[in-house]
């Protein structure tokens, strides 16, 4: 039964619930208010114990974001068998996440309105394309939680930020003897040159092998193997790529700062991809076999290639071969 006690001057009622003791003021030092007050609450002794157990076992089944997050993290890559880069890329939104709602303990106490509290804070550490990226993430995480009964609702619905699109940037010919100037280290030079030659993706590099002239990537993007024809005079250079330590994100890193001393800004290795995709569709003039060879889901996506006009990059590609031969010729002549 709940008793009094007092405490620096002033009477608190005690009571017992699943053997915990719980403290209530009665807000006066007077014994005899005091009494009044536990009289009442003794006659409500019972609805006041079930509602504290009810308010108790409804926090024990609540899910904070940190255990939430840390469930997710650890189940969903086994759960799914998804590649080291997509779990990289999950924990980073997880890290942003967290930090945006870091003094909101459970999920549950999300709703609508905290979507622009989250869109806020990744604009401001982030560029849109990021933004995008870190969304995708979270809503897997979202929804990862809700089917496993770990939330009762998804608190606010995702959605892209939209972006203006620009043309996919590539090297020209003349733009990439830039960079080559700048390297000095042979395997970082092959490195390169396998990419130009390729049009892999950054990871794919390591998750590939070369049987003849052809190079087998086990494991893309949308999970399907894919092969691609290796020229003769990139053997040597992929056969030497593959023996390199570097991880994905340094040569990524390296490259951009390269690109940098060149005096070439806004270029990264991926730009290596574009340029590859540009060059073939020259070539081949077939929009189906470019899709296969860059591993694309659909040639829906390929076809952002076809908004450069034909004659624009033949102009900036083949008249670099004419010169090429051209300067070949007269050196022969010579």
């Amino acid at each position: 039964m709940a008793g009094m006690r007092l405490m620096k001057g002033k009477y608190f009622i005690r009571m017992w619930t699943n053997g915990k003791e719980k403290i209530f003021p009665t807000g006066t030092d007077s014994l005899k208010d005091a009494e009044k007050v536990l009289r009442r609450i003794q006659k409500r002794e019972l609805e006041i114990k079930q509602k504290l157990i009810s308010e108790i076992d409804e926090l024990k089944n609540r899910t904070t974001i940190k255990d939430g997050i840390k469930y997710f993290e650890k189940n969903i890559a086994k759960e799914r068998n998804l590649q080291a880069s997509t779990v990289y890329t999950y924990g980073l939104a997880m890290s942003d996440f967290r930090e945006s709602f870091k003094s909101v303990q459970f999920f549950d106490d999300l709703d609508k309105k905290d979507y622009t509290v989250l869109v806020n804070y990744l604009q401001n550490h982030y560029n849109n394309t990021t933004v995008n990226i870190r969304m995708r993430s979270i809503r897997v995480m979202l929804n990862y939680l809700f089917e496993k009964d770990m939330i009762e609702k998804i608190p606010f619905r995702i959605r892209q930020i939209k972006i203006d699109q620009s043309l996919p940037k590539f090297i020209t010919p003349d733009e990439m003897d830039r960079i080559y100037q700048q390297v000095n280290d042979e395997i970082l030079s092959a490195i390169f040159r396998v990419y130009e030659a390729t049009g892999m993706r950054l990871s794919e590099l390591k998750n590939s092998h070369r049987e003849g002239e052809y190079i087998l990537v086990e494991k893309s993007k949308n999970r399907r193997q894919r092969i691609i024809p290796i020229p003769a005079e990139r053997i040597l250079d992929y056969d030497l790529a593959i023996q390199s330590d570097l991880s994905p994100s340094r040569i990524s890193h390296i490259f951009s700062d390269i690109c940098i001393k060149a005096g070439l800004k806004g270029k990264t290795l991926h730009c290596l991809r574009h340029t590859f995709a540009l060059r073939k569709l020259i070539e081949t003039n077939n929009i189906s076999l470019v899709k296969e060879l860059l591993g694309h889901s659909s040639v829906q996506v390929t076809e952002i290639y076809t908004q450069f006009p034909k004659s624009y990059l033949k102009q900036i590609f083949e008249q670099r071969q004419i010169n090429k031969e051209t300067n070949i010729n007269q050196r022969t002549e010579a």
